[in-house]
């Protein structure tokens, strides 16, 4: 496969547009694990109302329109659209991300990996009181690694870079169960952290198949 070291801006419309249909295909299996930080099943809608409001922002946009664009569409679909506990600290952290990108408007591993650590900041932000073993644990894990792979390997494609996130988003999903005793209880992983790993897998499909 053809090595990739930079990913134009306009791409992350694709992105975005690629996570609502993975997030729309697994918001009841979502629901359905929603216990935390109340039972109340909607996670994974709140999560899917939220990334269709990012959707139809990215959509309007016009064809011949530039980079900075995309970028103010997702912040903005983020800022209105944010619903629930798990939508808003997903959109806080989608405006932290491109806040960084818009300054710089290149898209190594690199600087992703350094977006990536600016939106989990946005998003542990967005909490009055965090909690570990929730979607905020696997977004930090997820930007650690990623800032870590880019520092030892300076020159890592996408294919490889995007492939180590996803692993490392999927390990610390299933660690989630143990970190919090009510998922230990019901036997399951964060819903929450469960639709940012969907997400993940969205950006690496787009990214292969780019």
């Amino acid at each position: 496969m053809e090595k990739i070291h930079k990913l134009e801006p306009i791409l992350l419309r694709n992105m975005m547009v690629l996570s609502e249909k993975y997030i729309e295909a697994e918001k009841e299996n979502i629901n359905d694990i929603n216990v935390f930080p109340i039972p109340d099943g909607d996670t994974g809608s709140n999560m899917y109302y939220t990334i269709q409001a990012i959707v139809k922002e990215v959509n309007n946009m016009v064809e011949s329109n530039g980079n900075n664009e995309i970028f103010q569409a997702i912040s903005k679909g983020s800022f209105v659209g944010a619903k629930g506990n798990s939508g808003v600290i997903y959109s806080q952290f989608l405006i932290g991300v491109v806040e960084y990108l818009e300054k710089i408007q290149i898209i190594t591993p690199s600087t992703f990996a350094k977006a990536l650590g600016e939106g989990t900041e946005f998003a542990y932000d967005a909490v009055l009181n965090p909690t570990e073993g929730t979607i905020l644990t696997v977004m930090k894990r997820t930007s650690d690694k990623a800032i870590e792979v880019t520092l030892e390997q300076k020159d890592i494609d996408w294919i490889e870079f995007i492939d180590l996130l996803v692993e490392e988003s999927k390990q610390c999903l299933e660690e989630t169960t143990e970190m919090l005793e009510i998922l230990k209880e019901a036997n399951v992983v964060d819903a929450g952290a469960k639709g940012f790993v969907h997400i993940l897998e969205s950006w690496k499909e787009v990214i292969y198949n780019k």
